[in-house]
């Protein structure tokens, strides 16, 4: 049985990672209401693609490290020697791989001439980007204690709130919301940092480049599993465009929005059970099927219920964003609203695999995904527009559920999940 002192743990994390990345979509989906009475839904279908290509380059930046660095530092969470050297290494990472990626950009916009229509747009958006390579969220994680970096994105949301009421009035400013969020990250990433140094009294014990050469070879593979399942959520976008119009790609991404911020609660319970999948399954099969048993099945329910509201909600959820809104967008979110209970199916799968590092099970799975879903989108966004884009994630997220499920079967890992006993 788990301890109601484990339990209440969890369910502390869960409230503050909740509202961490709660405030991180839901603060800027309630600004989406203001904006597009600003800029028109066109307008917004403009940064909505620009929003998308930060998205991956963020994920670049994160490098896999919420899930390898978050997995060390929970390993090593009283060794505060040994954590000190992971926290400087990975910062000093991320801001390398930043630093890249920035001259990446810049070079985009010197030598090819079409990257420089939006050039100001994806400039400024840019320090989403720096704002993501900041935070220490992943440390937080690993130590279970998300309740410190709590404050310090609320103050970044409120800081990107303000800006955009003071400063986006009509069609021209839609530029600066990018910039305007990724300046509340930096906040919140300077921050966490801060805390993190003062509360654990983290020491600077130099830097090595075997240190970042190991997290870049410990970060590798997880990275390409999540570029590859940020490309199947958000290459839709991209590829709708190319068959309709910035209206389009408004409307579906309105639907898209609200779908992510439903999507993010599964997130969030990832995360917070996470460091604990990793310390019980490397105990017994029994602890950890007791674990899953707990706490996961009666979540399991919840998002059921909670996607089922979701759908019957539609049309008032996307009436609070555009008054008089035509039925597609109201379609759309109909059609996504169960795929969150389909990504919850698979979270154990995934998790399990790795806490075993089981690196080559799993990255096929959404290299796969990607392939699949990239072929749906062509097929699909071209015969039936943003309703194509949509079944493209349906198709997209039932593939990978599956097929992660038949890994942890294949691995011998489903007594970690289900009938577990010790030997």
């Amino acid at each position: 049985m788990m301890s109601t002192d484990n339990n209440n743990k969890l369910l502390s994390n869960f409230i503050a990672l909740g509202v961490v990345q709660g405030t991180n979509f839901l603060v800027p989906l309630l600004v989406m209401p203001y904006v597009i009475s600003k800029i028109g839904a066109a307008g917004f279908g403009v940064i909505a693609i620009a929003q998308v290509l930060m998205i991956y380059l963020s994920a670049i930046c994160d490098y896999g490290f919420n899930l390898t660095a978050t997995r060390d530092i929970a390993i090593y969470k009283d060794d505060y020697l040994k954590i000190s050297k992971i926290f400087f290494s990975v910062i000093a990472t991320k801001l390398l791989i930043t630093t890249f990626l920035l001259t990446l950009l810049l070079a985009c916009f010197a030598f090819i001439p079409v990257s420089r229509a939006h050039s100001i747009l994806y400039g400024l958006g840019f320090t989403y980007v720096i704002g993501q390579s900041l935070l220490v969220s992943w440390f937080f994680q690993g130590k279970e204690k998300m309740n410190y970096i709590t404050i310090s994105t609320l103050i970044a949301r409120l800081i990107f709130v303000i800006l955009v009421m003071a400063f986006i009035h009509r069609k021209e400013d839609g530029i600066y919301f990018l910039f305007f969020l990724g300046t509340g990250n930096i906040v919140a990433g300077l921050f966490s940092i801060y805390l993190a140094i003062r509360i654990y009294k983290l020491k600077f014990l130099g830097l090595e480049w075997a240190d970042i050469k190991y997290e870049l070879k410990e970060g590798w593979h997880v990275t390409i599993s999540n570029l590859s399942i940020n490309t199947f959520m958000y290459s839709g976008v991209f590829i709708l465009r190319i068959f309709t119009n910035d209206t389009i790609v408004g409307y579906y991404s309105i639907a898209e929005r609200i779908f992510f911020a439903a999507r993010q609660v599964l997130s969030v319970f990832s995360q917070v059970i996470y460091p604990q999948v990793c310390q019980l399954s490397h105990k017994s099969e029994k602890t950890s099927n007791a674990f899953f048993k707990n706490i996961y099945l009666p979540f399991l329910l919840l998002a059921f219920a909670g996607c089922t509201l979701l759908f019957i909600l539609s049309p008032q959820v996307i009436h609070l964003f555009i008054k008089h809104a035509p039925f597609l967008p109201v379609l759309l979110l109909r059609m996504l609203s169960f795929v969150p209970f389909i990504v919850c199916l698979n979270i154990p799968a995934y998790q399990l695999l790795l806490a075993f590092d089981y690196k080559k099970s799993y990255l096929p799975v959404f290299i796969t995904a990607t392939v699949i879903n990239i072929a749906a989108n062509f097929l699909l966004a071209k015969n039936f527009g943003a309703t194509g884009t949509a079944l493209s994630i349906i198709i997209t997220e039932l593939f990978i559920t599956a097929a992660l499920n038949q890994q942890l079967y294949k691995n011998n890992l489903a007594g970690y999940l289900i009938n577990g006993s010790d030997e």
